[in-house]
């Protein structure tokens, strides 16, 4: 029997379906009917820079880049004790654990903060079991790091062959502590940063910013649910640097591309792996791969015999180029918890969501832009749901739908208190 649902997750945006979803939450007011034809999706013309950045961040974009001179740490021999090991650095840091990782190095290891240790754990069992199930459903419009191993606190065994690990966990005053195990989300290429400071940061700090070495491990936070963003903020850094809906607007960047894959990767966590997804985070980070420089297998009857058909260098390491595609990743499943199957768990997963504000498309706003950003969340998200649940029981298969409605009542519960508040505080300037 399948763990993770009736089908697997095969959505080719078939516009039949979409049509016939997006009229029938019209129909139910989830989604609103007005036409949008004053929304700025479409294109304009864009600075050069901002016609480059565009193209660096959007998804799926391939940038060649010099290959590093090693992909991975040297690794220790049988009598090696370590020693010579590059350092770990710190990469990132969240309320549960801090994150290290070793130049090149393709993994990312989260040491627990204090009495976190098992919001640690409770990361790597509901990590793994959401990794399965992205794999099952070969789902891949939203990447998930690899999730590896979990080390308990001091493992002698571990710590005694990773001596740069044990002396940056004492330098993050970290010890004893647990550790988390997983692939590192490749950060954006150094053009891409180099961009984002200057389109971004406020002129005084640039260089000071382009000079900071923590910049270089550079994931954007995609925040589809806010239009608060500012520009030439004083106070800047690329690691988790938070890009809202306003400015992925005035980069012209794919935001229905993205709120399909964050709809469709919620309907995952939810109804396949059944869980809240509590707190997790949508970042653009990059994959990377190299392609080898072979030659046209077609053309190769057309040159002389014998000829030399390697890298001009000579060097074998030459014959590949390495390319990095800039992707759409989740992370952090440290708050995440199991849900049932019914309206209990949809309730669950509606506050969940509340809760992850930023990232989620919000309903029932009054710009064109966010009605279709909305739109596309709720859509691919009843579409994955319809996948997933194919053959189970009405009560089950409409799950989906009772979130997207649940979500809608949030809203406008929370637009409600909003309104009489402005109205007390307006009465009450009036009286004064």
């Amino acid at each position: 029997m399948n763990p993770f649902g009736s089908g697997r997750l095969r959505l080719n945006g078939d516009p039949a379906v979409e049509h016939e979803l997006a009229v029938s939450l019209e129909r139910l007011n989830l989604i609103d009917a007005r036409s949008d034809t004053d929304s700025s999706l479409s294109s304009s013309d864009l600075s050069p820079l901002d016609l480059e950045l565009n193209h660096l961040l959007s998804l799926n974009s391939k940038t060649p880049s010099a290959k590093p001179a090693t992909l991975t740490p040297p690794q220790p021999q049988p009598d090696d004790d370590g020693s010579n090991e590059p350092p770990f650095i710190k990469i990132g840091s969240g309320a549960c654990a801090t994150v290290l990782a070793q130049p090149g190095a393709p993994f990312a290891v989260k040491l627990s903060k204090a009495d976190h240790q098992e919001a640690l754990w409770n990361d790597y069992l509901r990590h793994a079991k959401l990794a399965k199930c992205f794999a099952w459903h070969g789902f891949d419009d939203v990447r998930m790091p690899a999730c590896h191993y979990f080390v308990p606190p001091w493992t002698p065994r571990f710590v005694e062959r990773q001596p740069a690990f044990r002396d940056a966990a004492r330098r993050c005053r970290n010890v004893p502590t647990s550790a988390l195990v997983t692939e590192r989300i490749p950060p954006l290429p150094p053009r891409a940063r180099e961009l984002l400071i200057e389109r971004f940061c406020v002129e005084g700090v640039k260089e000071e910013a382009r000079r900071d070495v923590a910049n270089e491990d550079c994931l954007v936070r995609v925040y589809l649910g806010s239009t608060g963003g500012k520009t030439g903020q004083r106070f800047f850094s690329l690691r988790d640097l938070k890009m809202h809906l306003n400015h992925m607007m005035e980069l012209q960047l794919d935001v229905r591309a993205l709120a399909r894959g964050v709809g469709m990767a919620l309907a995952l966590m939810h109804w396949a792996a059944e869980t809240d997804s509590r707190d997790v985070e949508f970042v653009l980070g990059s994959s990377i791969r190299e392609v080898s420089l072979a030659r046209d297998a077609g053309k190769l009857d057309m040159l002389k015999p014998l000829t030399y058909t390697g890298p001009p260098s000579g060097r074998h390491e030459d014959f590949f180029r390495r390319v990095e595609t800039t992707r759409l990743w989740v992370l952090d499943f440290d708050q995440v918890r199991p849900i049932t199957m019914d309206e209990d768990g949809v309730a669950q997963a509606v506050d969940a969501a509340m809760a992850n504000d930023p990232y989620i498309p919000k309903p029932l706003q009054e710009s064109a832009d966010e009605r279709e950003v909305w739109k596309a969340f709720a859509v691919s998200y009843l579409e994955a749901g319809k996948v997933i649940l194919e053959g189970e029981d009405d009560d089950v298969s409409e799950l989906p739908l009772r979130f997207i409605e649940g979500l809608v009542e949030k809203q406008r519960e929370k637009q409600t208190r909003m309104k009489l508040k402005s109205q007390n505080e307006t009465q009450q300037g009036a009286q004064c």
